[in-house]
């Protein structure tokens, strides 16, 4: 760490004037001299005088946060998040240029393009073609795109990141794109269907021919296209030679079944060219990825991953099943066998692949049919780094399946939710434990089985959580619960408690508790919701017995950015009037159905939170066209506006169609 410091320079003393020196009388006569009495007398010699030196002008010291050394500057804005940063861009030019000019800032701040004309005769493409600045991070949605624009050749070079998602784009603007950004890292084109039905190759051999590469385009995804074929595939993949992440889910739901089957075939034979730098292969949702395909990548020997996503439906036989029980030990042949007996017996494809893929890390099997708690049994005992498991709707895992997930000691993420067979038993046993000492993120949505005993055990056990998620688990989430949160998980940045109707004022203030859960020396102790300090995202949609109580007392969040309120019944002006005041970070806030919150409250809201860009107010029946010329008048970063329902507001859009920050008005379903 290195110090600063502004050393004080003090005035300069003033040197004193040389003493004039006498001359003494000579025996012997000099030539010059006069003669008086025989003594030769010499003239002395009038020296000038020194001119005394002006004092050294004490140094100006700058003072302000203006003019903070960079080295500090920075070291405050890594700690902060990426809008505040924006935010402390705008103070003056110093910070802006430290804000916007360094380069790990620079590369995380993502450019989104939302519903507009790429073309360099429309804003906004117009107006950034004279843009002085680079854009490695583009993301483009929603947008339709109208011949070659300059601004590829113009700043393609520096684009490392690229998203085209659900846009109308032909594959001609696609190359011409691709071939302007030599040095992109990573690609995704998601849900542009009509750029794949309109592609069509002269020759099947052209497919597989290019005139440029595109050598450190590591990631690409090809999410959410049912009409993507072999020919399209090829063509993408060979502009990535180096490729090491692919993203394939939720594809080909649209067509016949067997040109799905066909496709996924072509897919496991390029995964078997590209066995030895494949490190990311993600299926999830994508049909047609059975049993038969985990046993091809089970039998590609150099295939080592370290991401693998899939949504494993396959019935695996119960003779497997009831193998596994009697001798959970038996080891698997390289001919993917177990050896029983006289008759060696076929590995099913999925127990295959698990074996052999030792060295996985993130491991997602949301919506698997097929986890069975067998399976989740060799999960735990061969893959020993995993990170992150999910199994999210996994629901024929019991107690028994996740009695061993205490043994993964690396576990980061863990996500159970709609495993509705779990029961506080196994929490306790197989989840909840001193071994697994890193985990940052619990997911335990929809669980009714849970009780409040669990909570606790993980907030005793878990002191680190940075994402806690106990929506729709109600009987986990009560006030007793929410003060262990309050006191034990100082470091969430994201708390969800959606729908949890048992959650009152008492749990998220301490205010008249029935039973004080926390008692030291004697003294019972209450710890409101603002003790979370890094909270930024919260959810309390569905929580209607919520009052102005909570706003006035337990919502002093100063770095909050998002905030759900969305059927609090009972929230109305005098909670708005404090919470506009204490939570002046917000960015995001839903009020939909609270049907007290009427045109002062968006005064309050709008004149108070300077920076909100989206706010949500669907089905508030006391709003009227004041509200509109509010808005207007106090919102400067608005982006998004939601009025679904608003039965006494008409005709928001026209209203408001001239504020300039504004990119949308919802006012339909």
């Amino acid at each position: 760490m290195m110090d600063f410091f502004i050393a004080k320079n003090h005035n300069t003393p003033v040197e004193a004037p040389a003493p004039e020196m006498e001359m003494l009388t000579l025996p012997f006569p000099k030539e010059d001299g006069e003669h008086t009495n025989g003594v030769v007398e010499t003239k002395k010699k009038k020296k000038p005088k020194a001119t005394p030196k002006q004092p050294t002008p004490e140094p100006e010291i700058f003072t302000g946060f203006n003019y903070l050394p960079m080295e500090l500057l920075l070291k405050v804005m890594k700690q902060i998040s990426v809008d505040d940063r924006l935010a402390c861009g705008q103070t003056c030019h110093r910070w802006m240029e430290a804000a916007h000019y360094y380069l790990p800032f620079s590369d995380r701040i993502i450019y989104r393009f939302t519903n507009v004309n790429f073309t360099d005769y429309e804003p906004p493409i117009k107006s950034f073609l004279g843009a002085f600045r680079i854009f490695p991070r583009i993301a483009i949605k929603a947008c339709t795109f109208y011949g070659n624009s300059q601004f590829w050749p113009l700043f393609g070079e520096h684009v490392i990141e690229l998203t085209i998602k659900n846009c109308l784009i032909k594959d001609t603007e696609l190359l011409y794109i691709l071939e302007h950004v030599p040095n992109l890292r990573q690609l995704k084109i998601e849900q542009c269907d009509e750029l794949f039905r309109s592609w069509y190759f002269e020759k099947r051999q052209s497919c597989c021919e290019s005139h440029f590469v595109l050598p450190d385009l590591l990631d690409v995804s090809l999410t959410n296209n049912d009409f993507l074929d072999e020919l399209h595939f090829n063509k993408l993949m060979t502009l990535a030679p180096n490729i090491a992440h692919l993203d394939l889910s939720n594809c080909f739901k649209m067509i016949a079944s067997h040109r799905r089957v066909a496709m996924v075939e072509h897919i496991m034979r390029f995964i078997n060219m590209h066995q030895f730098q494949l490190h990311t292969l993600k299926f999830n949702g994508t049909l047609a990825i059975d049993d038969i395909c985990l046993s091809t990548l089970s039998m590609i020997e150099g295939l080592s991953l370290e991401t693998f996503s899939m949504t494993f439906c396959d019935k695996i036989p119960a003779a497997i099943i009831d193998l596994l029980r009697r001798q959970p030990d038996l080891n698997i042949t390289q001919d993917l066998e177990w050896k029983v007996g006289r008759h060696p017996i076929k590995a099913p494809g999925f127990i295959s692949f698990l074996v052999r893929q030792t060295n996985l890390v993130h491991l997602d099997l949301t919506s698997s049919l097929g986890i069975t708690d067998e399976v989740m049994e060799l999960i735990t005992t061969c893959l020993p780094k995993l990170k992150t498991l999910k199994l999210r709707r996994c629901i024929l895992v019991t107690d028994e399946g996740i009695m061993n997930i205490v043994n993964l000691v690396n576990l980061e993420v863990l996500d159970l939710s709609n495993c509705y067979r779990i029961s506080d038993h196994a929490m306790y046993r197989g989840v909840i434990g001193r071994k697994v000492k890193n985990l940052h993120e619990l997911y335990l949505c929809e669980l009714p089985t849970l009780s409040d005993y669990s909570l606790i055990q993980v907030t005793l056990n878990y002191e680190m959580l940075q994402v806690l998620d106990l929506s729709n688990s109600p009987n986990a989430a009560t006030d007793a619960t929410m003060q262990y949160v309050n006191y034990y998980l100082v470091s969430l940045k994201q708390l969800h408690l959606y729908c949890c109707t048992k959650l009152t004022d008492s749990g998220l203030t301490g205010i008249d508790l029935p039973v004080k859960p926390m008692i030291t020396w004697d003294q019972e102790e209450t710890f409101p919701l603002d003790r979370l300090f890094k909270l930024r995202v919260l959810n309390l949609i569905g929580c209607y017995r919520i009052t102005d109580l909570s706003l006035e007392n337990a919502f002093k969040l100063a770095e909050l950015k998002e905030l759900h309120l969305a059927r609090c019944y009972q929230i109305s002006e005098k909670g708005i009037a404090v919470l506009s005041q204490v939570a002046t970070a917000l960015e995001f806030i839903d009020l939909s159905e609270c049907p007290l919150v009427n045109d002062n409250c968006i005064e309050m809201l709008t004149a108070n939170l300077k920076r909100l860009r989206t706010l949500k107010v669907n089905k508030c029946p006391q709003l009227t066209n004041a509200c509109l010329e509010i808005i207007g008048r106090n919102c400067s970063y608005l982006k998004y506006l939601h009025m679904i329902d608003c039965r006494r507001v008409r005709k928001p859009r026209e209203r408001l169609a001239n504020h300039r920050s504004l990119k949308a008005v919802y006012v339909e379903w």
